[in-house]
């Protein structure tokens, strides 16, 4: 009983461990792809400003 236990205790501190490491995966990918939305924005507002001030 002692040894199931164990290893009761251990799959569900592994399966803990895998959550958080694929919440962070997708953070980080979220992450990347709001700053490449944000650099796209950006860049159209750029190219925008510099026709405006050209005509």
């Amino acid at each position: 009983m002692n040894r199931t236990g164990l290893i009761i205790i251990g799959i569900l501190a592994l399966a803990v461990i895998i959550i958080l490491v694929a919440v962070k995966i997708i953070e980080f990918a979220l992450g990347a792809i709001l700053l490449g939305v944000a650099a796209i924005i950006l860049w159209g507002l750029y190219r925008w400003a510099k026709n405006k001030i050209e005509d």
